[in-house]
């Protein structure tokens, strides 16, 4: 689907949204990115190379979402096994 414009594409997902709700656990999850970009931000956490391989690339991942600001620092390689897995 193409938009003409960014108004259109968010017209269309706040209507979107407004018929997918969220549920708990995926508001839960929402909170805690959003909590740790906000102090990412505000460079209160740093960002760090992957802890598997050093890469400088790097995203963050909540090996347990309830402590927003515990993160890990992972390249997408290594993103996506983490997620694979579930014994982390």
């Amino acid at each position: 689907m193409a938009y003409k414009d960014k108004a259109d594409h968010a017209a269309y997902m706040r209507q979107w949204r407004k018929n997918h709700p969220l549920n708990a656990e995926q508001r839960r999850r929402r909170s805690a990115r959003t909590y740790a970009n906000v102090y990412l931000k505000r460079g209160i956490i740093d960002k760090e190379p992957c802890i598997v391989c050093g890469s400088e690339q790097t995203q963050m991942h909540h090996p347990d979402y309830s402590e927003p600001l515990k993160v890990i620092w992972v390249c997408e390689e290594h993103h996506r096994q983490f997620h694979r897995r579930q014994d982390y």
